[in-house]
């Protein structure tokens, strides 16, 4: 069943197992550090592929797991992971978002990083733009990530305006936003007009601030079960917690504080999402992932599934990984990477039964 067992137990220890000399193709080689920096300069050729995804591996669990009890897929899980295509849209060169499209088939919702219009960008499973909605009276200050869900016999979409690499918004004077919009039905391309066009109003702004200062913030989903929107701050694993703020889906604008629910140990996540049966958390960063799961999500917290094991995936290797979402029926995750022309992998989930 392609699960086993984590060593779990000192980051340290762990990180002087993980120092080792990268054998090229070409007989060269070369002592690595095990930086990201280091990681993401890798060259990669067919022969290298193996050991460089075994590799960024365990590079991105020591990353994402400090002191845990952990399972992890083993690297038979590759044989799950597929690319699915190659998102061509040349206007999609920072994808820091990606969600399931509820009311599109077959189609996924990205969206640029900081620098770029409010817009969102409808992609098929081919890779090609169906739609482009622009979202009116909004300026992108740093939009990190977004996320689909349905609710009270409607489908939504959570725009988390969050990033703060400078730790100078999440307060009181200069809060995050989250914007909630009605997911659009497109009238997808036809001969003669080849990517639909439209724009959605904003039905709801949440304005919001930390409870213990600001920080930098790039991950964001909804627990439809609890009507909760769940946030888990970029960080060290010493820093990084998970927080969470109601729900409504009234029109409007609120300003609120978000609750910590508890502490992570996760490194440096930049995406995250909630399976639509509220069961399963996935969050990853650049390397690597990890998923929560809740046996039972209207007796069990977040907050309680945190303090048990996780589950360490298997995720391909991607440029700058930015970007997860589940798939409608929660059995795969698909991701993306910053950069123009970057694949859209899928990732089929096995969890401990």
């Amino acid at each position: 069943m392609w699960i086993s067992p984590l060593v779990s137990g000192s980051p340290n220890l762990l990180q002087n197992e993980l120092q080792m000399t990268y054998q090229t193709s070409d007989n060269s080689s070369a002592d690595l550090a095990w930086s990201g920096a280091a990681m993401s300069r890798l060259p990669v050729t067919p022969c290298d592929r193996q050991i460089h995804t075994t590799a960024m591996t365990a590079f991105g669990i020591f990353l994402m797991v400090a002191c845990r009890s952990a399972t992890a897929i083993s690297d038979e899980a590759a044989e799950f992971t597929k690319e699915v295509c190659i998102v061509q849209d040349p206007l999609i060169s920072e994808a820091s978002g990606l969600a399931v499209s509820r009311t599109t088939p077959n189609a996924v919702w990205l969206h640029n990083d900081s620098g770029d219009l409010p817009r969102l960008f409808l992609i098929g499973l081919q890779g090609t733009t169906l739609g482009i909605v622009n979202v009116k009276d909004v300026t992108a200050t740093d939009w990190e990530d977004i996320c689909s869900f349905e609710l009270d016999d409607a489908s939504w979409l959570l725009v988390g305006d969050i990033g703060d690499n400078q730790r100078m918004r999440g307060t009181k004077s200069r809060p995050c936003q989250l914007l909630l919009l009605k997911e659009p039905k497109l009238k997808l391309p036809s001969a003669t007009k080849m990517i639909a066009q439209s724009t959605v109003e904003v039905v709801r702004r949440i304005e919001f601030q930390f409870p213990d200062g600001a920080h930098d913030c790039e991950s964001l989903a909804v627990d439809t079960v609890s009507r909760t929107i769940l946030l888990v701050t970029k960080a060290d694993p010493f820093e990084s917690a998970l927080y969470s703020l109601p729900l409504a889906l009234t029109t409007g604008k609120e300003s609120l504080t978000a609750e910590r629910l508890a502490p992570l140990g996760v490194t440096y996540a930049t995406a995250m999402d909630v399976s639509s049966d509220g069961r399963h958390l996935a969050i990853v960063n650049m390397f690597s992932g990890v998923m929560l799961t809740r046996e039972d999500p209207e007796k069990q917290s977040w907050a309680e599934a945190s303090r048990g094991s996780i589950t360490v995936l298997t995720l391909p290797i991607r440029k700058q990984g930015e970007s997860v979402c589940f798939t409608g029926d929660g059995n795969s995750l698909l991701l993306n990477s910053e950069g123009k022309s970057q694949p859209l992998w899928q990732v089929q989930l096995k969890t401990p039964e």
